[in-house]
C-alpha cells in the first residue's frame, strides 16, 4: 500500500500536465482590423472582411467622444444581417458565429445633419482549427452579372375591322336680320306734389342674350327706345308705322320704326308735338339708383319734351333702365316707353354623311425580356 504523502508529487504532477494540454488545445485570438473611422454627417461607412467555417468574430466599437451612432450592423453577405444595434455609443466583444465560409459587412451608419463620428474599430477571429489559423481575410471584388426579368406586353396586329357611321356635317344656310320687340308699355308719373306717390320712376329692360345652337346662332347688334307723352304719343306713333309703310316695297317694310332705326334705314322719328313735358334718361343699374335717391348721376343718354327716341350699337349692355322724371307740381303724366332691338341671325343645316372607319384588330402577347446588369460582388480571397 501506496503512502498518503507519496501520492501528492504525482497529482500535482497530473495537474500540470493538464494545465499544459489545454494551453496547448487553446486557439489563438487574431486581430483582423484595428483601425479608427471617421463617420460623415448624415454618412456611412461599410467594411468589408472574409472569416472560415467555424470563426469566431468578435467585435468592438466605441464612439470616442461617447455620442451616439445612428446603426451598428454585421451582416453576412449578402443581406442576412447577424447582428444590429441601433442609437448607440458602444458595443464590446459581441461574438458572432460564422456557419460557412464568406464575406462579412460591417456597417456603420450617421444619420446626423450637422456632425459626424470618430469611431474606434476593433475586429479580431478565433479560428476553429489549426488549419484555418492562417486564412486570409482580405476580400477581392468579383464581376459578375446580375439577371432580372420584365415583362412586356406587345400588340400583335390581326387584322382589320370596317364600320360604316352617320356624322353631322353642318353648312352654311343663310344669314339675315331679326328685330325683337323688348318692351312695349305706357308709365304713369305722378305729379311732384303727390303724397302718395314719388314723382320719379325707372322701368328695367332685359335685352335678349346671344345665343348659339348647331343649327342657328344670333348675336345682338343694337337697339333703339321710343318715348312720347300722353294720348298724342299713340297719334305720333301712328305717323312712325304710317311712314314704314309707305316703303313697303322696300327693305325697311321688314323693319318696325324702331328697327328702322337700329338698321339705319330711318335717321328721324315723330314724336307728339304737343302736350305735358317728361325728362327721361337711358342708366345702367348703378345710375338708376343714385336717380331714385336723387343723388348725381352719369346718364348714357337723356332728354326731356313731350317725347325723344334714340339708338345704341356700340357694345349692348344686357340690362338697362328707362328713367322718367315728371316736373307738373299737380297733374301727373302718362307716358309710352317703346324698346326694339336687332339682331345678326345665321342659319345652318345638316347635311349629314356617311363616314368610314377602319379600326385594326390588335391581339395583346406577354413576352418575358431578361435585362441583364453589371455587377461587382464580394468574394474571400482565398
Amino acid at each position: 500500500m501506496f503512502d498518503k504523502y507519496c501520492l501528492l508529487p504525482i497529482c500535482c504532477l497530473l495537474l500540470l500536465c493538464a494545465v499544459h494540454m489545454k494551453l496547448e488545445a487553446q486557439m489563438p485570438l487574431i486581430t483582423v482590423a484595428d483601425l479608427t473611422l471617421k463617420i460623415p454627417a448624415k454618412g456611412e461607412e461599410i467594411l468589408y472582411y472574409g472569416f472560415a467555417q467555424g470563426d469566431e468574430i468578435l467585435f468592438s466599437f466605441r464612439e470616442e467622444e461617447g455620442r451616439e451612432l445612428t446603426e451598428v450592423a454585421v451582416e453576412e453577405y449578402p443581406g442576412n444581417t447577424r447582428f444590429a444595434d441601433y442609437k448607440t455609443a458602444g458595443v464590446k466583444n459581441k461574438s458572432i458565429q460564422v456557419t460557412k465560409k464568406g464575406v462579412y459587412v460591417f456597417r456603420f451608419n450617421n444619420k446626423m445633419l450637422l456632425k459626424g463620428r470618430v469611431c474606434r474599430i476593433l475586429i479580431q477571429r478565433v479560428p476553429a482549427t489549426d488549419q484555418t489559423t492562417g486564412f486570409n481575410t482580405k476580400v477581392e471584388w468579383m464581376s459578375s452579372f446580375d439577371t432580372t426579368y420584365r415583362i412586356e406586353e406587345h400588340e400583335i396586329l390581326m387584322g382589320y375591322d370596317t364600320i360604316y357611321t352617320r356624322e353631322e356635317n353642318w353648312e352654311f344656310k343663310k344669314s339675315a336680320q331679326e328685330e325683337m320687340v323688348v318692351f312695349d308699355k305706357t308709365q304713369r308719373v305722378f305729379a311732384k306734389t303727390s303724397l302718395t306717390n314719388d314723382n320719379r320712376t325707372c322701368l328695367r329692360i332685359d335685352l335678349p342674350p346671344d345665343t348659339e345652337t348647331k343649327a342657328k346662332t344670333r348675336r345682338l347688334t343694337g337697339w333703339a327706345y321710343w318715348i312720347g307723352v300722353g294720348e298724342e304719343a299713340g297719334q305720333a306713333w301712328s305717323e312712325n308705322v304710317k311712314m314704314v309703310g309707305s316703303f313697303a316695297q322696300g327693305v325697311i317694310a321688314l323693319y318696325s320704326p324702331l328697327g328702322g332705326l337700329v338698321a339705319g334705314l330711318v335717321s328721324n322719328l315723330a314724336i307728339p308735338k304737343t302736350g305735358e313735358d317728361v325728362y327721361y334718361c337711358v342708366l345702367n343699374a348703378e345710375n338708376a339708383g343714385l336717380f331714385l335717391q336723387n343723388k348725381a348721376f352719369v346718364p348714357l343718354d337723356w332728354g326731356k319734351g313731350t317725347g325723344g327716341y334714340g339708338k345704341f350699337t356700340a357694345n349692348p349692355q344686357s340690362t338697362f333702365y328707362i328713367c322718367l322724371e315728371n316736373d307738373n307740381y299737380l297733374q301727373a303724366i302718362d307716358v309710352a316707353v317703346k324698346v326694339a332691338a336687332i339682331a345678326d341671325v345665321k342659319e345652318y343645316f345638316n347635311k349629314e354623311r356617311t363616314k368610314q372607319v377602319i379600326n385594326p384588330r390588335m391581339q395583346t402577347t406577354r413576352v418575358e425580356e431578361p435585362i441583364i446588369t453589371p455587377v461587382t460582388i464580394p468574394v474571400t480571397a482565398e
